[in-house]
């Protein structure tokens, strides 16, 4: 048996954006795209609509290569006070727990910025993504969103 290599989270740095960008341009659109989204979004350059200035991102590191990234901010959408912006794992680490505990670690910084109420947009479609957030305390809130009532939740799902 081989020795194994944990997985590391912590805080997204400018240098990320591009393996961020490549993880997200696997769901949709061209690196460069999401070089320019990524960079444009954790500066401030650009915010989705009703987003608030504060925002976060996290990276999962195995070996030295990222594997999954989460991003959020501080929001008024739907009466919320955070919005979960992107959440992706490539391919082959799905199922290992890694959009779990991405989720902790936004969901931490969600508690700690007094953010309760969180959103996040997903598609009516991706069952994938919705049994995730579904796991991690989130609830329908229509059929484009879901939402975590309390933060609090996403930082210690194993309470509820």
């Amino acid at each position: 048996m081989g020795i194994v290599v944990p997985i590391i989270f912590r805080s997204a740095e400018n240098v990320d954006v591009p393996s961020m960008a490549a993880i997200r341009a696997k769901e949709s659109g061209g690196e460069a795209l999401w070089v320019d989204r990524i960079g444009r979004y954790l500066s401030g350059a650009h915010s989705p609509q009703q987003a608030l200035p504060e925002r976060a991102a996290y990276v999962a590191v195995h070996e030295h290569r990222i594997v999954g990234f989460v991003a959020g901010h501080r929001t008024r959408r739907f009466d919320c006070d955070g919005e979960l912006q992107w959440i992706n794992v490539v391919q082959e680490k799905r199922g290992q727990g890694i959009a779990a505990r991405l989720l902790v670690e936004i969901g931490s910084w969600f508690v700690q910025h007094n953010a309760c109420r969180v959103c996040v947009n997903v598609e009516p479609a991706n069952q994938a993504a919705r049994r995730v957030y579904a796991r991690c305390g989130a609830q329908r809130l229509n059929e484009y969103w879901m939402i975590w009532e309390d933060a609090w939740t996403m930082e210690r799902p194993d309470t509820r």
